[in-house]
């Protein structure tokens, strides 16, 4: 269902008088809205939603509500429709600007985001995750200056943001200065001495030192400090095969996909952990696995190409590589559209 069956703010549809049986009947579709978005029911709490408009027309949140699974759903332009009428309700309320400004980030339209970050930032100048969005971008656009300036912004609203000491340690890793990052990413690990994710900056730190059993380590920290988070699973198991644990890093992908069975990742990380042994048809079987989940994964046909490519299926693996070379150039990735045409090139394409 798209976001045409709600009848837009302003226009003629009937709200239900106000009182106190409605209200709480209002409450009531919020908390079963709310039950189906943790259930991942997302279309039947679109629905619930658009019983609620009926109670109550000029409510933001429940256009705030669409607009939020609909960015779960990533269809993003139906997502910015539901924000905007939220704004039209309540333009004072900075969260809505933002959300429209993450939407327009991810369909790579950086000018309406950076203009709406900035919206955000002037109706709240603490909305610490605007900062944060705008960072993003000019990080994505190698703008590095304005990305440390954003990340150094956020550090003096909050001295103890673990999440801004962890990109900036990224961001020096991103220019070489390794040991800068190092630093960053340590003080991050202080203020935020549960997330794997610092630990999985300090492997790739440790990686661009030379440290290779530092990087190991810090990659099996992470494991250990959230081994229920799939995503932490496979960035350590990508660490882990990197520097040559290949079991290690089968075991952290297995897990990825036991703990998720929907994360192409893990699946495509079994994939590379076989096709590296040798094992190219357990490979073409894990890269078909992530297939299923993320039939648009380029990297998973990439790769896939390059099993089909070690049977010398050679029309299978073209035909996957000019799958994963639209893909890519539709995400605007040059340099993954390169690596693809030099694949493509090797068979005579």
């Amino acid at each position: 269902m798209s976001l045409g069956t709600f009848t837009p703010f302003g226009a003629s549809a009937q709200t239900l008088p106000s009182t106190p049986t409605n209200e709480l009947r209002l409450f009531d579709l919020f908390k079963q809205g709310k039950a189906l978005i943790d259930a991942g029911k997302y279309d039947q709490a679109v629905e619930i939603y658009r019983q609620a408009l009926s109670f109550d027309g000029k409510n933001a949140r429940i256009f705030s509500a669409v607009g939020y699974i609909r960015t779960q759903q990533g269809a993003y332009p139906d997502a910015i429709a539901a924000y905007r009428q939220a704004i039209a309700i309540d333009p004072r309320d900075a969260n809505f600007y933002y959300a429209v400004a993450f939407c327009y980030a991810n369909m790579n339209d950086y000018g309406n985001a950076i203009r709406h970050y900035e919206q955000a930032i002037q109706l709240d100048p603490k909305l610490l995750q605007a900062y944060e969005g705008l960072a993003v971008i000019n990080s994505r656009q190698r703008n590095f200056p304005a990305a440390l300036a954003l990340y150094q912004k956020i550090v003096s609203i909050d001295p103890k943001n673990a999440n801004a000491y962890r990109s900036l340690g990224i961001l020096a890793l991103q220019q070489q200065r390794v040991p800068e990052a190092i630093a960053a990413l340590q003080q991050a690990a202080q203020f935020a001495p549960k997330s794997g994710d610092v630990q999985i900056g300090l492997a790739y730190a440790h990686i661009a030192q030379g440290n290779a059993p530092a990087a190991v380590a810090a990659a099996n920290e992470a494991l250990r400090l959230e081994p229920r988070n799939a995503k932490v699973n496979v960035k350590a198991g990508n660490i882990l095969l990197s520097q040559g644990s290949a079991e290690a890093a089968m075991a952290a992908y297995r897990k990825a996909t036991n703990v998720d069975s929907k994360l192409p990742d893990g699946y495509i990380g079994v994939g590379d952990v076989m096709r590296s042994k040798g094992d190219s048809i357990g490979a073409i079987v894990a890269y078909r696995e992530a297939l299923q989940r993320q039939p648009q994964s380029a990297e998973a046909h990439y790769k896939l190409g390059l099993a089909l490519q070690d049977r010398n299926r050679k029309d299978e693996a073209i035909a996957e590589f000019r799958t994963a070379r639209q893909i890519y150039q539709s995400q605007g990735q040059s340099e993954a559209v390169n690596r693809v045409n030099s694949a493509l090139r090797q068979l005579g394409q």
